[in-house]
């Protein structure tokens, strides 16, 4: 556990300009007591200002009950859960970043003691982010916080303000969601949902997110042009 984390990819962030409010969960080890809970989700001190400024629509983005589109939401305010895919440069703007995430649905619920998203999603959003002394890891889960500025062969790209990172071993999946419009590229990468195993892991260990995820080192920095949306 601890090695991967020392060796994931990290990419640092710096800039002089306007920044994103960059957070980052501490990873903690998580003891099994026999008994599990459901609870809301609750935003740190640092994303109340942000979660507060959400509409009604864009608090939960999808469940079993409550399909949720990415698409067609230019200028409105949202945040959305993605697993970091890729992260390259913003040519022409050295301090800026573009980050490739696969978003993950999310009903506002979570378990206690661990964050919880659905396995299943609405797809690729792209996050523009200016950050100072900050690392994001590939295949890390974050939340972002901003506005929709644009949308291209629908995949819509989000001015990030707040961004919040859930690293390994902070985070698992569940396989309840609304139907899955995920990234085939991603989708063939889960080796359990080929298996049609069962997803939901209330303790994952690192064999759990190489199984669904993929292997961190050939994302982020490293993911193939090829890759990015066109």
């Amino acid at each position: 556990m601890n090695k991967l984390l020392i060796t994931i990819l990290l990419l640092p962030l710096s800039s002089s300009f306007a920044q994103t409010v960059v957070e980052t969960v501490p990873v903690k080890v998580l003891t099994p007591t026999g008994s599990l809970a459901t609870c809301a989700y609750m935003p740190s001190e640092q994303e109340t200002p942000f979660y507060k400024e959400l509409g009604k629509n864009e608090i939960t983005t999808g469940s079993f009950m409550a399909p949720y589109k990415l698409q067609g939401k230019r200028n409105k305010f949202v945040s959305w859960y993605g697993i970091v895919r890729g992260i390259r440069d913003v040519p022409g703007k050295s301090d800026t970043h573009e980050l490739l995430l696969e978003q993950k649905y999310f009903d506002g619920m979570s378990d206690c003691h661990i964050m919880l998203v659905s396995k299943s999603g609405a797809g690729d959003f792209i996050a523009q982010v200016t950050a100072k002394d900050a690392t994001i890891p590939s295949l890390s889960m974050i939340r972002v916080y901003g506005k929709v500025v644009s949308e291209t062969a629908g995949v819509p790209r989000i001015d990030a303000q707040f961004i919040r990172i859930w690293p390994w071993f902070t985070f698992t999946f569940t396989d309840l969601g609304a139907e899955d419009h995920s990234n085939p590229k991603w989708q063939k990468l889960c080796k359990i949902c080929q298996s049609e195993g069962r997803i939901y892991k209330p303790y994952p260990t690192e064999n759990y997110y190489l199984a669904i995820l993929g292997d961190p080192s050939s994302f982020g920095t490293m993911l193939p042009a090829d890759d990015w949306p066109k």
